[in-house]
């Protein structure tokens, strides 16, 4: 019975592995067991399972002419030995549309050691073992040369024809295989941006592996396709994403371990850069405390050191304090800070903006140089930005809601300590005026800036004696006047909106009102009169009675 092996299980191997493949990867499978050197009187019948070689110096003189010949017949591949032409864009696209593997050596290799290549993996493949023993052999190749993620990304590309992506934990671009398919940059981004909502869902429901997975997806090319995908994890810890679109092709049992070898590599490669930029990390948090507790001696100084780090610090600067909610109960605290700041770190860089972004006390805080110190629109444009920010979050599905305080922009950097503190402000009273995922600037707060700076107990006390009769009534007949007075000045006073938010007919709303009035001895139409109970209302909410 004659063995036979397939034209990828013979690439695995030297000298194989030193080919090109041209076009026509597609029949990888093709089935081998013998190697046939093509001569001027060579027949181009009955070459099922042979693997043709074309000598570039045996005097050919009509190469293309031969090539095609061979492409047209029952090969299970061809080898351009001794590559010394251009093979033209027609014998490449036949040998596509034929699936006929074309492999090309640079230097010329002699049938012998072609022949003695293919015995021995004739022999692993039939005692079972090609797997394994081409896994390792590559990966040993992989490993010594210690590429850079482009170069990584661009052979497996060629290998497989199949395009490859590596991504980070946010599912921003880190490299991708350009070269070997037929893919477009634009398409490979909408691809990507179609499989990260399905990756996020499986990794709500399934716990974080390294094991590879298929993920299929619909209505590319109103067709549906696969990616494989396989999550570059060590120790519990997300690195990234190896990527692979089935474009020209289904991944088999080689191609899958090839991929893991090179998302091996990668995975290597990231935690070095994930070390480096750690230690990195604790001399930028040293001089970030510094810039916002205002620890220089001077404004030169300042800008100097902050020059180390490309950062230009002799402008306006603007600041936002991010902070997860519910950050008290969440489970892994430092993870989710660290993810959120590389989050935020990675987004701003891809949207070409040199921002410095930091972890600081249980917070993430994000300086992004201003455009012009007087620019009008500069509070809306960081605004927006936050809400930007906000959105990508919401989108990537991140494990938390982030509310965000700005600060007021200043005239130089050396005030972003001033800055600081008013985002700071920002974040923590929001919490009280607005719900949970809220974007607060400092110039927003009104009357609640004032309240801030007083003291605790006459404010507990000012509340209390607008309030107390209705927050007894409360208690004793189980209502929520105190609510509906809250949501009503939040409303602006206005009485559709307020019953629309509390589930209530506008005539209810009416009448309880009325009630109010009636308890506090008030005409809720005075001006004074909203203003001292708007005031009480924020202060019952900065102290959390809710009562």
């Amino acid at each position: 019975m004659q063995q036979f092996c397939t034209v990828q299980e013979l690439v695995t191997m030297e000298p194989f592995a030193q080919a090109k493949v041209v076009a026509g990867w597609a029949g990888r499978n093709n089935k081998v067991h013998k190697i046939v050197t093509a001569g001027p009187g060579a027949t181009t019948q009955a070459l099922a399972g042979v693997l043709v070689l074309v000598n570039t110096g045996d005097g050919q003189g009509d190469l293309p002419g031969a090539l095609a010949a061979y492409l047209n017949s029952t090969a299970a591949g061809i080898i351009v030995n001794g590559y010394g032409t251009v093979l033209s864009p027609g014998l490449i696209a036949a040998a596509e549309k034929s699936r006929m593997p074309l492999l090309v050596f640079p230097q010329a290799i002699e049938v012998q050691e072609l022949a003695g290549s293919l015995t021995l993996v004739l022999e692993l493949v039939k005692n079972r073992t090609i797997i394994s023993f081409s896994e390792g052999y590559r990966l040993r190749q992989l490993t010594n040369l210690s590429q850079e993620l482009p170069v990584l990304l661009n052979q497996l590309t060629a290998y497989l024809q199949n395009p490859a992506v590596l991504l980070d934990p946010a599912f921003q671009l880190l490299a991708a295989g350009m070269s070997g398919h037929g893919l477009t940059a634009a398409e490979l981004g909408r691809l990507v941006k179609a499989v990260r909502p399905l990756i996020l869902e499986r990794r709500q429901s399934v716990p974080l592996a390294a094991e590879p997975y298929h993920q299929q997806l619909t209505g590319f090319h109103e067709q549906a396709m696969n990616c494989f995908v396989t999550p570059l994890v060590l120790a519990g810890q997300l690195f990234g994403y190896l990527l692979v679109f089935e474009d020209a092709g289904p991944v088999n049992a080689l191609d899958a371990g090839r991929i893991g070898e090179v998302g091996l590599v990668c995975l290597q490669l990231l935690i070095n850069r994930r070390n480096t930029e750690e230690i990195e990390k604790k001399y930028k948090q040293q001089f970030l405390y510094d810039l916002l507790y205002n620890n220089f001696e001077s404004t030169d100084e300042l800008i100097k050191r902050g020059r180390y780090w490309d950062w230009e610090l002799t402008g306006p600067q603007h600041l936002l304090v991010a902070e997860p909610d519910d950050f008290k109960q969440l489970r892994n605290k430092d993870r989710v800070l660290a993810a959120l700041a590389i989050f935020f770190e990675t987004f701003l860089r891809s949207h070409f903006l040199q921002a410095i972004v930091t972890e600081m006390q249980d917070q993430v805080i994000v300086i992004i140089p201003a455009a012009a110190e007087k620019d009008r629109s500069a509070k809306l444009l960081i605004k927006n930005l936050a809400n930007l920010l906000q959105a990508n979050l919401q989108e990537a599905a991140f494990e938390t809601t982030v509310s965000f305080g700005i600060g007021k922009l200043h005239s130089s950097a050396a005030e972003l300590c001033q800055s600081f503190q008013e985002a700071k402000h920002a974040l923590d009273l929001g919490r009280f005026i607005r719900e949970k995922g809220h974007i607060t600037h400092f110039e927003d707060l009104g009357v609640i800036r004032l309240l801030s700076h007083i003291n605790a107990e006459q404010l507990d006390e000012y509340y209390k004696e607008q309030l107390a009769v209705i927050i007894e009534y409360d208690e004793k007949n189980n209502m929520n006047f105190l609510a509906i007075l809250q949501m009503y000045f939040q409303q602006n006073g206005d009485l559709n909106a307020t019953a629309e938010k509390l589930f209530m007919h506008p005539n209810t709303l009416r009448y309880r009102l009325k009630k109010i009035e009636e308890l506090l001895d008030v005409d809720l139409q005075k001006l004074e009169i909203r203003i001292n109970l708007a005031v009480a209302c924020k202060i019952a909410k900065m102290h959390k009675t809710n009562l």
